[in-house]
């Protein structure tokens, strides 16, 4: 039984990968890049320019329960195969952009494709293959985003040599790639799961999956929300003007694109080492060091010349929080409540995930029109970072798995 287990489960861990670097990745790490191009084309401002990744991370967050469900309902490979064509779509039409009503159109289609190729439908799909180092294989396959750091530069390539409607066409072609691994090497959950023996440990411990109503009754859920909210504002207004504010201060173009890759690219370590701290430790723990990397990385942009050479080990440091915080969500429901029918629950916690997201870079831009510097925003996405931080140093008896035994009671009676 361990042969066919061994066989399978590295090659869902190979096609899982293969999505969150391209599919996930090329959908939203390559949009920042083209807001330059976009200001310059039409005109727009940059609260309307980062009004399309806010509403396209929007969307991943609030549409995760239903990404869940459907996970859940039908198979993570079905909701996944979905996602690549409704994400290939978007990207081709945005290739027809010629108004602002229609930018933020097509980015609600790449938002839902987007969204049906998340963390979510991707860790529920490797998880139960691994039952000791879950932790590790959610982060390995996260880390595909980190490798998606690409799609900057190749964006800003693409761009540079086909124009604006070049560069979306080429990239909604690169999604061929994921979506012929995951049609060839997944099979359906229920054809080709893992064997009975090889289930995850949690799952054969009995852990049930909570329902909503008891969900949204543990603190835990709401003290690890809050905090991933507060966390990925911060991190993903960081993310969203990264380019803008380096090359409205004088940086080039290609120079911006590689500050914001090294970021990406360095958060495969971080969802490494926050998957295996997660293993080792608790997925606590593990969120902790992430906020705290999220929050030393946006005081460097702060501190440090746009110009000088140690904005790049800023970028790493970043990129070891960014990786982390995508971890949080997948790592936190494992532990406490196994691998067994967890999307809905997983997307409820994401929701918080989606709206910090989303109101980010939204905000960022906002307050920059504003004011005309990026210190305002930035300044408030740190006192956010260090207030999650604090947040999950100060609960720590609220956020232990002793709380399960009296969920499981109420979910047996149910």
């Amino acid at each position: 039984m361990n042969k066919p287990l061994s066989l399978r489960g590295w090659l869902t861990l190979l096609s899982s990968f293969c999505t969150l670097a391209v599919a996930f990745s090329f959908g939203l790490f390559s949009l920042p890049v083209f807001y330059p191009a976009l200001v310059r084309a039409f005109g727009w401002n940059r609260a309307s320019v980062a009004g399309g990744g806010s509403i396209v991370l929007l969307l991943i967050g609030i549409l995760s329960p239903i990404v869940g469900w459907l996970a859940d309902r039908y198979s993570p490979k079905a909701v996944l195969l979905g996602g690549m064509c409704i994400g290939a779509l978007g990207l081709a039409l945005l290739s027809l952009t010629h108004s602002l009503a229609e930018y933020f159109a097509f980015c609600v289609l790449l938002g839902i494709g987007t969204s049906a190729v998340s963390i979510l439908p991707n860790s529920l799909l490797v998880a139960p293959w691994f039952a000791h180092r879950r932790g590790i294989a959610v982060g390995f396959v996260n880390a595909g985003i980190g490798l998606g750091g690409i799609a900057p530069l190749v964006a800003n390539w693409q761009i540079r040599g086909h124009g604006i409607s070049g560069a979306f066409l080429f990239l909604a072609a690169c999604l061929a790639i994921p979506f012929t691994l995951t049609l060839l090497f997944v099979r359906r959950a229920g054809a080709s799961g893992p064997p009975t023996s090889a289930r995850g440990a949690r799952s054969a411990e009995g852990r049930v999956a909570p329902s909503a109503r008891q969900l949204l009754r543990l603190p835990m859920f709401w003290i690890f929300g809050v905090s991933l909210f507060f966390a990925a504002h911060a991190m993903l207004a960081i993310q969203q003007h990264l380019v803008l504010y380096l090359t409205g201060q004088g940086v080039p173009g290609p120079r911006a694109a590689l500050a914001l890759s090294t970021a990406i690219w360095s958060s495969a370590a971080g969802k490494l080492l926050s998957g295996a701290t997660a293993d080792r430790f608790s997925a606590r723990l593990a969120m902790i060091l992430s906020v705290l990397y999220v929050g030393l990385g946006v005081a460097g942009v702060l501190a440090v010349a746009p110009s000088s050479a140690a904005l790049f080990a800023v970028a790493v440091i970043f990129g070891f929080g960014y990786g982390g915080i995508f971890n949080a969500s997948p790592t936190i429901i494992f532990e406490y409540f196994g691998t067994r029918q967890v999307g809905a629950a997983m997307g409820l916690l994401l929701v918080f995930f989606g709206l910090g997201t989303a109101s980010g870079g939204l905000l960022a831009g906002y307050l920059f029109d504003r004011t005309h510097s990026y210190a305002v925003p930035f300044t408030l996405d740190l006192g956010l970072a260090a207030a999650g931080f604090l947040l999950l140093l100060v609960s720590g008896r609220h956020t232990r798995a002793a709380a399960l035994p009296a969920l499981q009671s109420e979910s047996s009676l149910a």
